[in-house]
């Protein structure tokens, strides 16, 4: 029985250092987010850097869901921080092997828009780089320091499927990137 044990340790330890991944490989990352206050609305631009496994996992055959939330905060300094509007759009992103195209759709709530691509760099570049929106208006908005909080989210669409519990060990949400922007003021100039 000890001598099973000790195997099976033994057994783990190495499954485990085979499957780890380099350390030095760039992470995922988000670029922004930029914000800018144009006729009294916040125009907010991100993107996102370094998805390196996207092409392979795409040409796999499984389809990709993006989803890009903004948050718009009121900070404060001895309360939790105000949560005041938030914006979310999704981006799917599906390969066609039969006719070697990229299939991408893109949803912010309102309006949705189809396109085919044929370059990899050119689907890549509509799913992945700036995406300007305009989240809110300040006249609404009370006199205080604000920030941006950005989420993105990436989650496979057609999954294999699996008998019983072994889908519950398939995370459904694959990356998950935040990152919050520099306080700024809204209202008063002090």
């Amino acid at each position: 029985m000890f001598i099973r044990k000790q195997s099976f340790i033994l057994l783990f330890t190495v499954c485990a250092f085979l499957t780890a991944g380099p350390a030095n490989a760039a992470a995922p990352r988000i670029i922004g987010p930029d914000m800018k206050i144009v006729d009294n609305n916040i125009i907010v631009s991100i993107s996102i850097d370094n998805f390196k496994d996207f092409e392979k996992s795409i040409k796999a055959g499984i389809k990709k869901k993006i989803i890009f939330t903004a948050e718009l905060l009121r900070a404060w300094t001895l309360w939790p921080d105000e949560f005041i509007v938030s914006k979310k759009f999704e981006k799917v992103i599906k390969y066609d092997n039969l006719r070697d195209q990229y299939l991408a759709s893109s949803y912010d709530g309102i309006t949705r828009v189809q396109k085919k691509f044929k370059n990899y760099d050119e689907m890549k570049d509509w799913i992945l780089n700036p995406n300007t929106f305009n989240l809110t208006n300040t006249k609404g908005l009370e006199s205080s320091n604000y920030y941006i909080r950005v989420i993105v989210e990436s989650k496979s669409i057609d999954q294999i499927p699996l008998i019983g519990i072994l889908k519950n060990f398939i995370p459904a949400v694959e990356m998950s990137l935040a990152k919050e922007s520099d306080h700024f003021r809204v209202g008063d100039n002090k």
